[in-house]
């Protein structure tokens, strides 16, 4: 009898799982809330939409400081110029 090996997700895996629901989750809440009527739904939906961007900023961080999620910074002059754009 042939068995299959076990071999679980790691925290890099289990992070990114995280980090992509959460997304998703924020994605929702957000159509929720520009679609919402009732002012109290709102309220109550913009709170959790807060503590989920909360919780994606840990996850996010998290990836960053194990070496799982890296970006690159843009450099100043880039910077500079996107906010003159916005100005």
């Amino acid at each position: 009898m042939l068995m299959a090996q076990n071999q679980g997700l790691g925290d890099r895996e289990l992070a990114s799982v995280l980090l992509n629901n959460h997304k998703l989750s924020a994605n929702a809440l957000n159509n929720l809330i520009l679609e919402s009527v009732d002012p109290n739904l709102r309220q109550d939906v913009t709170q959790i939409l807060y503590r989920t961007y909360q919780h994606q900023k840990m996850i996010w961080d998290f990836m960053n400081n194990n070496g799982y999620y890296q970006v690159e910074y843009a450099p100043p002059q880039e910077i500079a110029k996107a906010q003159q754009q916005l100005q």
